[in-house]
């Protein structure tokens, strides 16, 4: 025997309908907006570009040191290998 389809039990089925539907965009949006949430965390944390100067300009005061202690090191390097092979600086 078949069931028969009222209005009142479609409209009863339509309701469940659209309230688990409402149910799921809820929890959809809900975890949009950690996401967004998240993605604006992110953006406020990144460095400015005038911290990135900086850190840049540090770098390259860093890197001159650098190059100038090797150069430095070099030098007193070559010198000792004068003392040791010729027995004293050549100058």
């Amino acid at each position: 025997m078949s069931k028969k389809i009222t209005l009142a039990t479609l409209t009863a089925e339509m309701r469940k309908g659209f309230a688990s539907l409402e149910a799921k965009i809820e929890k959809i949006d809900a975890r949009m907006e950690r996401g967004f949430a998240s993605v604006a965390e992110d953006i406020a944390n990144l460095a400015t570009k005038e911290q990135l100067i900086a850190l840049h300009a540090q770098t390259v005061a860093i890197e001159t040191e650098l190059r100038d202690t090797k150069r430095h090191k070099l030098v007193t390097r070559v010198a000792d290998l004068e003392d040791k092979v010729f027995g004293a600086p050549r100058r």
